[in-house]
């Protein structure tokens, strides 16, 4: 058991110990750097801690109001996808009415019933339908599909295709109209 003792201290080199790097540069480049007399370090500015404090949480501020910007316009972006996607089922049931007007009664109630249900969900919603008919053509809010001569003048719309509707100010899908020409 002797064989195996602690041989180290036998073999100790002296090693000059620095106490800090100089501009991250290693221990041993700092020492060679040195020079015999050094001069007295600047002093280095004062940190003002509460005028970062308060940059701080001026910059935390902006980022949660960034934050809650960037989820409203996501939600208003599914908003309005979700209300496109119902738009057509309120056409097909107002073709539904118009198509067949001999149908049964009790089935031509309920068409009417489950129209108007989905129309009084999309004024709950802010959407509104965009009034044509005897209307000046707009395209902003309308597309024309044909110009036919017709008795009104020119440039008024005379047939709704297809409604289009508005989502408070923007809209959500133009009107298909037919226009005089």
């Amino acid at each position: 058991m002797h064989q195996f003792q602690d041989r180290r201290s036998a073999y100790r080199i002296p090693v000059k110990v620095v106490e800090a790097y100089n501009n991250h540069t290693p221990v041993a480049a700092a020492a060679a750097e040195t020079p015999a007399n050094p001069k007295p370090a600047a002093a280095e500015p004062a940190v003002d801690w509460e005028a970062l404090a308060r940059r701080q949480q001026a910059d935390m501020d902006n980022f949660r109001k960034r934050q809650i910007r960037r989820a409203e316009e996501a939600i208003a972006t599914e908003r309005e996808r979700l209300l496109r996607l119902v738009l057509p089922v309120i056409d097909n049931l107002a073709r539904a009415l118009n198509h067949h007007p001999g149908q049964a009664e009790p089935l031509r109630q309920g068409i009417e019933l489950t129209q108007r249900e989905l129309e009084r969900m999309l004024a709950a919603e802010g959407v509104s339908r965009i009034e044509t008919v005897g209307r000046t053509f707009d395209p902003q809010w309308h597309e024309a599909l044909a110009a036919v001569s017709a008795p009104a003048e020119a440039n008024t719309i005379i047939e709704e295709i297809e409604a289009g509707y508005t989502l408070g100010e923007k809209l959500l899908r133009p009107a298909k109209v037919i226009v005089a020409a």
